[in-house]
């Protein structure tokens, strides 16, 4: 029982640390705009021309 226990929690722990990999590779792929909080309220193209990035 304990083995079980065991490997069910090695399992979900590999598991979550997969996901936050992916996640964070999906998030660097996608740019510095496109990853941002606050991506509707701000204009990329007014960062760029002010030399703000």
């Amino acid at each position: 029982m304990a083995l079980l226990f065991n490997i069910l929690l090695f399992a979900l722990i590999f598991g979550y640390a997969i996901y936050t990999l992916v996640k964070f590779f999906n998030k660097s792929k996608a740019g510095k705009c496109n990853t941002c909080d606050t991506n509707p309220a701000c204009s990329c193209e007014v960062l760029i021309d002010d030399k703000r990035i």
